[in-house]
């Protein structure tokens, strides 16, 4: 009995110092994300940075939505999409990169977006569909790209 215990103590201790390099090697390569979700409220937050910045895609499907993406990136490409479907959505985008490209798809009865945005290139797309909507969108860049789509039940 006791040599079990001593091998599931040793697991756990590797177990515990894997995850510990897992989670190092994440920190390192410029990525954090947080996120809690119920049938009530879902929160998600992403920030990234660095050179090789990966796209990001959130969807949500609560009554209260809330999303938020930093992107700080090098001279590529930069990409968000977010996708709320609830009574209130909240979503906001920040982006730096070569190329930035946003995209916002919002249906409940009160919308909020912000995007703003720092490239050579910005691109923007901006859906809400509800009674009460709300959007705010800032590019700077050469070659600056935006659509706003708001309608009403």
């Amino acid at each position: 009995m006791r040599c079990g215990r001593e091998v599931f103590r040793r697991a756990l201790a590797v177990a515990a110092l894997l995850a510990a390099i897992g989670m190092a090697t994440q920190a390192s390569a410029g990525s954090v994300q947080r996120g809690t979700t119920n049938r009530a409220v879902s929160i998600e937050t992403i920030v990234q940075f660095g050179d090789n910045v990966q796209p990001v895609t959130i969807e949500e499907n609560s009554r209260v939505n809330i999303a938020r993406v930093i992107q700080i990136g090098g001279t590529g490409t930069v990409d968000a999409t977010i996708i709320q479907n609830g009574t209130r959505n909240f979503a906001n985008v920040i982006q730096v990169g070569g190329t930035t490209n946003a995209a916002i798809g919002q249906s409940g009865l009160s919308n909020t977006a912000d995007i703003t945005q720092i490239g050579n290139s910005t691109n923007a797309l901006l859906l809400q569909i509800g009674d009460m909507n709300s959007g705010a969108v800032r590019q700077f860049g050469r070659f600056n790209w935006l659509a706003i789509f708001q309608f009403s039940r």
